[in-house]
């Protein structure tokens, strides 16, 4: 979907819990996030190996592994969509209170979907009784989770599924 051929105001996009069904739009969300070559996304920070490991292809096996491994009664995953297309999502594992991904597809960069994304886990989570979020945020995302009230607490290694590590900062935020 071409995003500007719709010209989508931010009160169009709909932030909800996520479901099976949006498997392969979340995949799709998370590829092409963490392979723009826009300024402020991955592919400035990081080599093509790494971004590779990181978030391969979508293709049927991708999405299969995705719903096996999904947890939804450990973790709390929404979706922003502007009609049928998954422009981003956002999640939490709840019993380490580990924000573990927030990702906006390019096509809506500007539109405010990474916030509205981030705030409705934060809300989610406090009604979960949980007091803080740790993440490891990729280099690229540092100065979004500051502006969004995160603290850092230094450079770490992130571990991908491939055993490859990438350099992260570790960050948190008390609800």
């Amino acid at each position: 979907m071409n995003l500007d051929e719709h010209s989508p105001e931010p009160s169009e996009i709909v932030v909800r819990a996520a479901t099976v069904a949006d498997a392969q739009g979340v995949l799709e969300a998370h590829f092409a996030a963490v392979h723009s070559a826009a300024a402020h996304y991955p592919a400035k920070f990081y080599d093509d190996e790494t971004l590779d490991d990181w978030s391969p292809i979508v293709d049927e096996q991708r999405v299969q592994n995705f719903l096996a491994t999904w947890k939804p009664d450990q973790e709390v995953m929404h979706v922003a969509c502007l009609d049928d297309f998954v422009c981003g999502f956002a999640s939490i594992y709840v019993p380490s209170s580990e924000l573990r991904a927030c990702y906006v597809h390019p096509e809506a960069t500007g539109l405010g979907v990474g916030g509205r994304l981030l705030s409705s886990l934060e809300g989610a989570a406090r009604e979960l009784r949980l007091g803080w979020l740790t993440l490891d945020a990729s280099l690229n995302a540092e100065n979004f989770y500051n502006a969004m009230g995160y603290q850092s607490d230094g450079i770490a290694r992130h571990l991908l599924p491939t055993g490859r590590h990438m350099n992260c900062v570790r960050m948190y935020k008390f609800l």
